[in-house]
């Protein structure tokens, strides 16, 4: 389980750096090179630590009530990449100087290890290997190690290593991409840099969050070395120097430990007090607890495709990616790029509900319900949020944040995006009706049920004995501030019936003091949630016979997409909003994605006719779009076509398809990659009667499988052309629907479901 470059192009080093990250949901590296680039050689340095963040104002031209003020970005850290290795009077500078004999870069996903290869002739003749290992540990969260290996092929000589910790850093920037910052900034402000033995420490303060961090470096270097260490104002040099014969290897080995204020009481104290410990075990200890902790990963999330190498390679490339990017805590959940760069500012969206939390539920419910956990300790700024936008009562997730409050400038694609709150009470519903987890609804997920659909509830008005939503934004951000767009007139009424269903029944179990006391819900307003609900306003066009994506969609421009020129897409960066707002065009899937989550509000004839009309207009200029055609595509019985959206969802990262994963990987993406197969393919929807599975084989495969967790049980599911096999590895029976009928399937039983004929 790899992912390999051999092929150098140093104008492929941000593409890399990006691919090549190593992260443990706690800490993200990118993979910079040790030496530097040079002029000329695109390059995002940087180091992340999930929700750690500064705040920077917001500037308007003009400024109008309730626009917020402030926003909050994750912060570049302290740069521990930094290591420069001189033969005598010549530096290694691969990307600049001297030849490239020999190059390979390799993601190993089974052990957590990066490894950076390259041979390397000098100017003067002198031939090098060079081999840098990285992991960001699994088991010490704060913990990133690197190995710095040189081997001399024919020298003889002296070698001096010099590895700095640098502190004055700043953040990227690209004023001409609305999906990155606009403005470089420094947010790290140096307080206290100080050596330890063999190493240092940097101890800095984030300019306006106030937000502390401690990065504490330890050297171990190459045997016979020197070492020395000098702190200057806002750096760590540490200099060695030592021979180096011909056939020789060297090694220096790096520990680098991140602790910030959100997590440490004293950052700094915890950043000595792990270093310390890490130095006193080598660094097989922790291989061997990360190569532990993946194989329990790989057992319980792999999914395996037989007749598809190529593709294999690409699905675990995006569930490993999805396991580094998540937090674990309840600080921090998981971000656009994850923890790869500084795309979307480090702000979390409702991507993570959507797309990643299914994966996450399925494979490791405890992480799952981490992510909640994460939801659940913003809702105070959620409320806050939904007064701020002139509701009485109720919880308004912010579109972008990373610390609860709203980031985006932009209301109409931002603050106007009320699916959000829907989407997050769908993420809870789900979490309840695949682990039946009454406890956490007492705890935690009925206060955000019940503040949720109080939002909808006071958004929504009363017209013509139906309940509608106006001016919103679905997730089609092409087509903003509508009346009555389904997808979030779909959750609003899936969120009220299932705040009311939820507080029903931790009623009858007794469990609803906690809940009681902190919203103060009244059966009248459960009620309420149902009328409200069960009149939800769903548009339909009779003449089209498919769901309108809100009311005003259907009658605008229809915009011909094979008459746009090709390097005008993505069309958010060409085209001016309102010109986009006035055409039937889509970023994304809106009114099919509504289908997929809701797909018993339509018929298969209804979902049928609307996938035809929205693919004809939608642009999937957002990575988010194609991995839903896949699963609807699959739905409806297209294999092809499903086959198609499914490996461009597949590989996007990888083939770089949306021309921006230099500023981080799309972990969204990624996670409907899982979809794609498995609630594509696979069929598996959770529903409030249980699991459904539908299986289906593609073209060109021998055959699938994948696991699941249910409940209590661990299970896989075996798909092959005739149909498919499920079996109980672990755990009590389990009851679940197999193409519509109803199965039962015992620990250690295999039960084989034949493909329905016609």
């Amino acid at each position: 389980m790899r992912i390999e470059r051999t092929q150098w192009d140093p104008a492929q080093n941000a593409l890399e750096e990006s691919l090549f990250h190593t992260a443990n949901g706690y800490l993200g590296v990118r993979a910079c090179p040790e030496e530097g680039a040079p002029k000329g050689v695109p390059s995002i340095r940087g180091a992340y630590i999930n929700a750690f963040y500064d705040v920077k104002p917001i500037r308007y031209g003009e400024k109008l009530y309730g626009f917020p003020e402030t926003q909050q970005g994750i912060v570049n850290l302290t740069d521990v990449q930094n290591v420069r290795l001189c033969l005598e009077d010549e530096a290694f500078e691969p990307l600049k100087a001297g030849t490239v004999l020999a190059y390979r870069r390799t993601l190993d996903m089974e052990r957590g290890i990066v490894t950076r290869y390259i041979r390397w002739r000098s100017k003067k003749g002198k031939e090098i290997e060079v081999t840098v290992q990285r992991m960001a540990s699994l088991s010490q969260r704060e913990l990133f190690i690197m190995q710095y290996t040189v081997k001399s092929l024919n020298f003889s000589g002296r070698v001096r290593l010099i590895s700095r910790e640098e502190g004055d850093v700043t953040n990227f920037a690209d004023p001409n991409d609305p999906r990155v910052a606009g403005e470089a900034l420094q947010h790290l402000k140096v307080e206290e840099v100080c050596a330890l033995d063999n190493g240092g420490l940097i101890r800095s303060s984030t300019l306006a969050s106030g937000l502390q961090l401690a990065v504490a470096a330890g050297y171990a270097p190459p045997a016979g070395f020197s070492l020395e260490i000098e702190t200057q104002p806002a750096a760590l040099e540490a200099r060695m120097e030592g021979s180096l014969s011909q056939g020789q290897s060297i090694t220096l080995v790096k520990r680098c430990v991140f602790a910030d204020s959100r997590r440490h009481p004293d950052p700094a104290q915890a950043a000595r007090s792990i270093l310390k410990e890490a130095a006193a075990r080598p660094v097989s200890y922790y291989e061997a607890l990360q190569k532990k902790q993946l194989d329990a990963f790989w057992q319980r999330s792999r999914l395996t495709v037989k007749g598809d190498e190529a593709l294999q390679s690409s699905l675990d490339f995006s569930l490993y990616s999805l396991y580094c990017s998540a937090g674990r805590d309840a600080v921090s959940s998981l971000a656009a790029k994850g923890l790869s760069g500084e795309g979307y500012e480090g702000h979390y969206f409702w991507d993570t509900e959507i797309y990643v939390f299914p994966f996450f539920l399925m494979t490791d419910p405890a992480l799952a319900r981490s992510l909640l956990d994460y939801r659940h300790t913003i809702l105070p700024a959620a409320r806050e949020h939904a007064r701020i936008m002139g509701h009485s009562n109720g919880a308004l997730y912010a579109w972008r944040t990373i610390a609860g409050s709203e980031c985006s400038g932009y209301f109409p694609s931002g603050s106007a995006q009320y699916h959000l709150s829907g989407d997050i009470a769908h993420a809870f519903l789900q979490y309840y009706y695949a682990t039946n987890d009454l406890n956490y609804m007492a705890e935690k997920g009925g206060e955000v049920l019940v503040e949720t659909a109080r939002l909808f509830l006071n958004a929504g008005h009363w017209h013509e004995g139906s309940f509608r939503i106006g001016a919103v934004t679905g997730p089609d951000e092409y087509s903003c501030i509508v009346d009555n767009n389904f997808y979030t007139n779909a959750g609003a009424q899936e969120t009220m019936r299932g705040a009311a269903m939820i507080t029903r029944k931790l009623m009858e179990a007794g469990l609803a003091d906690q809940l009681l006391a902190a919203t103060n819900v009244t059966l009248e307003e459960l009620e309420a949630f149902d009328r409200a609900a069960d009149a939800m306003y769903l548009p339909y066009d009779e003449t089209l016979g498919i769901h309108a994506q809100d009311d005003g969609f259907l009658k605008l421009a229809k915009l011909d997409l094979s008459a746009i020129p090709k390097e005008n897409f993505p069309l958010l960066l060409h085209y001016h909003p309102l010109w986009l707002y006035r055409h039937q065009v889509c970023k994304q899937a809106d009114t099919v994605l509504a289908h997929f989550l809701y797909e018993d509000l339509a018929d298969e004839e209804v979902m049928r006719r609307s996938y035809d009309y929205y693919e004809r207009c939608t642009t999937h200029d957002s990575s988010l779009s194609a991995c839903v055609f896949a699963i609807m595509a699959a739905r409806l019985g297209d294999m092809d076509k499903a086959m198609d959206y499914f490996r461009h969802s597949a590989t996007l990262d990888l083939d770089d398809a949306h021309g921006n994963t230099k500023d981080g990987i799309h972990t969204a993406n990624m996670g409907g990659t899982w979809l794609g197969m498995v609630s594509g393919f696979g069929g598996l929807r959770v529903k409030t009667d249980g699991l459904h599975l539908h299986p289906q084989l593609p073209n060109g495969w021998e055959s699938y499988s994948f696991p699941l967790r249910w409940r209590e049980s661990q299970l896989r599911v075996h798909v092959t052309g005739s149909g498919c096999r499920v079996e109980v590895q672990s755990g009590g029976e389990i009851s679940l629907w197999v193409y519509g009928k109803p199965v039962q399937v015992s620990p250690g039983q295999v039960v084989e479901v034949a493909l329905p004929k016609g």
